[in-house]
């Protein structure tokens, strides 16, 4: 039974979650206003950033990247945001690792850096 019950699971479609993160080196925004959410469909820059939906995701060769057409779709309008690229990865410093993940985020407005909330 409990095989049968994993598998009608596995088999029913599930809405993605978007992972919270925070600004790389400030773990005190996860779970506040400043938490910041991405998944491949959507990318949100926390606080007063308004939701960006994301669409058309293109792989980027070579690279653990996605770029992506953004439309905002905050408050009943939807309005181009422009290209946004996700990376993610290792940070690499000149010693070593830095941290095991990070999430790059570059819009036409400017780059974040994030790490993930655990």
């Amino acid at each position: 039974m409990r095989r049968l019950l994993g598998g009608l699971m596995a088999a029913q479609p599930v809405a993605a979650l978007a992972e919270p993160y925070a600004d790389f080196g400030h773990p005190e925004q996860c779970g506040a206003y400043q938490q910041a959410d991405y998944d491949r469909d959507s990318w949100f820059a926390g606080g007063e950033g308004g939701a960006v939906a994301l669409a058309d995701p293109q792989p980027v060769r070579g690279l653990n990247a996605l770029l992506f057409d953004g439309m905002v779709v905050e408050e009943g309008f939807a309005e181009p945001a422009g290209r946004v690229m996700a990376v993610r990865g290792p940070l690499l410093g000149v010693e070593g690792p830095l941290a095991d993940e990070v999430v790059v985020i570059v819009t036409e407005k400017g780059i974040r850096l994030l790490q993930p909330c655990r």
